[in-house]
């Protein structure tokens, strides 16, 4: 919504260059990883910089460096990117459709996330290979179904997204959402938060695949680009921008992540429950479970890639290990009640 209808262009144009980016990188983690004492495979750019062969001018030089730099940067992301503002979208929504208290959310959900990532990569497998298929699929259901309630606002929407690519948002009133510039910044840095595409995150879970072939798990690799924001995000903003043609809200908002809708300040995950509420009654409870879906799934995952980089830095060991979940548990329990800016 801070982009404007015009954001969504450049989202999509990021997921089709992400396609590539995540094949490369993937393959590469892939390639370069390594067998640990329990015989799994763990891997990612900082093994890749590690272990592969790097020359300048004909002489061979060391990066492993450089995978430390980024083991650092994926720590101190993991946190950010993986905990923070995925509790934040669980909490608002929770307190939105139940008015429930932020920092019990967070609470509550720090208990029960500690229980699956203390318990290892194994059952974060067996828990995200269930949740993340069914939770796509609902959604995907929900929003479609919202889409064609509508339905008589889908072609304008197309016309607002792709009219307003270079010339900006003429219903922004600041002067955020009213630059190009802006509009492409806000496109490209959400459709790379969607799909980590060229971030090197997902690498390091795509390392730990059984297959022994590299280049066939970067092939796999292409997919998730395009599911999780030529899918899941355009049917996310096709939501907003329907419901938006009835001037629901100014593009832009405040200029700190929220708008006002009916006298209230909605942000984050609640503008997209706002919509969709406005067209299937009752349908904030279906939005809040999928909400939390996905934002648990992510959190998970990060707390895999997270621990990952934090071992490459620090050794393998289970107070070193402990030391790392126990801290990500605590940004969980932060971010519920932390405010969007």
């Amino acid at each position: 919504h801070l982009g404007g209808p015009a954001a969504l262009f450049w989202m999509l144009a990021t997921a089709m260059v992400g396609m590539t980016t995540k094949f490369v990188e993937v393959t590469l983690s892939h390639k370069y990883r390594e067998r640990i004492s329990d015989g799994s495979m763990s891997g990612g750019p900082m093994y890749f910089m590690k272990n592969a062969d790097f020359f300048l001018f004909g002489k061979k030089i060391d990066m492993k460096w450089v995978g430390i730099m980024f083991a650092f940067a994926t720590v101190l992301s993991s946190f950010g990117t993986g905990s923070l503002p995925q509790i934040n979208s669980i909490s608002n929504s929770m307190f939105s459709s139940f008015g429930i208290d932020k920092m019990l959310t967070g609470g509550v959900l720090a208990i029960l996330l500690g229980v699956v990532i203390i318990g290892g990569i194994k059952r974060i497998a067996s828990i995200t290979e269930k949740l993340v298929p069914f939770m796509a699929v609902v959604y995907i259901i929900g929003a479609f179904s919202v889409i064609v309630l509508n339905y008589q606002n889908i072609i304008p929407s197309f016309i607002s997204i792709f009219s307003e690519v270079f010339s900006g948002s003429a219903a922004v009133g600041g002067f955020l959402g009213a630059s190009i510039s802006f509009a492409i910044s806000r496109g490209v840095n959400r459709g790379l938060y969607s799909n980590e595409a060229g971030q090197g995150s997902a690498p390091i879970a795509h390392a730990s695949a059984k297959t022994n072939e590299p280049v066939s798990e970067g092939l796999v690799a292409i997919l998730e680009p395009f599911i999780d924001t030529v899918v899941i995000c355009t049917m996310t903003a096709l939501v907003i921008i329907t419901f938006n043609s009835n001037g629901a809200f100014v593009y832009g908002g405040d200029g700190m992540g929220g708008v006002m809708i009916d006298g209230v300040m909605y942000e984050g995950a609640g503008i997209t429950q706002k919509a969709f509420a406005q067209y299937i009654p009752g349908s904030d409870i279906f939005l809040t479970i999928a909400v939390v879906l996905f934002a648990v799934s992510t959190m998970i995952s990060w707390s895999y890639y997270g621990l990952q980089s934090w071992k490459f830095l620090f050794g393998r060991g289970r107070v070193a290990d402990l030391t790392y979940k126990l801290l990500f548990l605590m940004f969980v329990v932060i971010g519920a009640a932390a405010s969007m800016n």
